[in-house]
């Protein structure tokens, strides 16, 4: 090679590797300023995902892309937003009704060991065992009940005092939904252009993640709100304190994959026991095991249409892993990164496939 070209071999190398040194250095810079909207921007781009075919059957019958954006965010809006408001004013109400409930002579000694016999024999065996006098361990498992109801009550209180931020961060949701739901296409045109994938692969990857996201969406949200609902009217039906609060509670454990909104009724079953009601204990035992649990199996599969085939501890992993990175919008996230990693994969697996047998073509 002349020595020229070779010169100017050397210095494209340099130019590039100065260039992918500044672009990094940019996307740092542009990670920092953008960094407090990723909350909003990932919630925007999965509710544009979701809602997509809502703004394509509104887009058919609505002039004007900005008219068509403006009534899809309209739905989301009426769909999510209000009844999440309405839903956290009652989860307070209900929070702070539980809290009160417990601090009274419902949870005091006067309640317990008058109506559960076999539980004050048991505090007097494991008082004797322990050296612990009865009144003092009888005193410290009230303060412990109590406890429990004071942290309730911290918890949904903590949450309304963040209602401003949250208010803030589905306002900037808002706002960036209406954009990606309008100007949508170019936003695509320009990933396909900036990404060197090969022919065909994001359209590939954007039909998949697509898929996943609605599958996920859907299911959980639904099978969620068919739960908690469930949880609710057993709790209601048993005569359990607060059933809206542990059905609410009972729809976001829905999201946990094997365990589920049992993690609520089986306690419920619990609660009843102590307080003797057999009758009513084994009703929400069968309630919870039957109707609860079977909901999960028979109605994930109809709103998924199948679904995303993916190994059921991953999903586990990927829940617990976005939650504690992501905080309560790792619910979706760490499904929506595993579909994504798995789908990036199946990529790999095909192109590197596709390359060999070239080789041994062209051998």
């Amino acid at each position: 090679m002349p020595t020229t070209s070779r010169q100017q071999v050397q210095d494209q190398k340099f130019s590039f590797a100065v260039l992918l040194l500044l672009t990094c250095g940019a996307l740092y810079v542009a990670y920092i300023i953008f960094r407090p909207f990723i909350t909003a921007l990932f919630l925007a781009f999965v509710l544009m995902i979701a809602f997509l075919p809502v703004h394509t059957w509104i887009a058919r019958r609505v002039r004007g892309p900005n008219m068509a954006a403006l009534a899809t965010t309209a739905v989301v809006v009426l769909l999510i937003l209000v009844p999440l408001i309405w839903l956290s004013y009652k989860l307070v109400t209900e929070a702070t009704s539980l809290y009160a409930f417990m601090s009274q002579n419902q949870w005091g000694a006067a309640y317990w060991w008058g109506h559960v016999n076999w539980l004050t024999d048991a505090l007097q065996r494991f008082a004797e065992r322990t050296g612990m006098p009865p009144g003092q361990l009888r005193s410290m498992l009230i303060t412990r009940a109590q406890g429990l109801g004071a942290s309730l009550l911290g918890m949904f209180t903590w949450a309304a005092r963040g209602l401003a931020q949250q208010i803030g961060t589905a306002i900037v949701t808002l706002f960036v939904l209406f954009f990606f739901l309008r100007d949508r296409e170019k936003y695509g045109s320009a990933i396909i252009r900036s990404l060197p994938l090969p022919p065909g692969r994001v359209e590939q990857l954007s039909a998949g993640l697509q898929k996943t996201v609605v599958a996920n969406v859907y299911g959980m949200f639904t099978v969620g709100a068919i739960q908690g609902a469930l949880t609710a009217i057993g709790f209601w039906m048993c005569g359990l304190h607060a059933p809206l609060l542990w059905g609410a509670i009972g729809a976001v454990l829905s999201f946990v994959p094997l365990v589920g909104p049992s993690l609520v009724w089986w306690p419920g079953v619990f609660v009843l026991a102590l307080q003797g009601q057999w009758v009513k204990a084994v009703i929400l035992a069968v309630w919870g095991l039957v109707v609860i649990t079977g909901a999960d199996y028979m109605v994930r599969p109809r709103v998924t249409g199948g679904g995303v085939n993916t190994n059921t501890l991953l999903i586990l992993l990927s829940f617990l892993g976005g939650l504690k990175a992501f905080g309560a919008i790792g619910i979706i996230a760490g499904p929506v990164v595993l579909s994504l990693v798995t789908a990036l994969l199946s990529m790999v697996r095909e192109e590197h496939a596709r390359l060999r047998d070239t080789g041994k073509l062209a051998a």
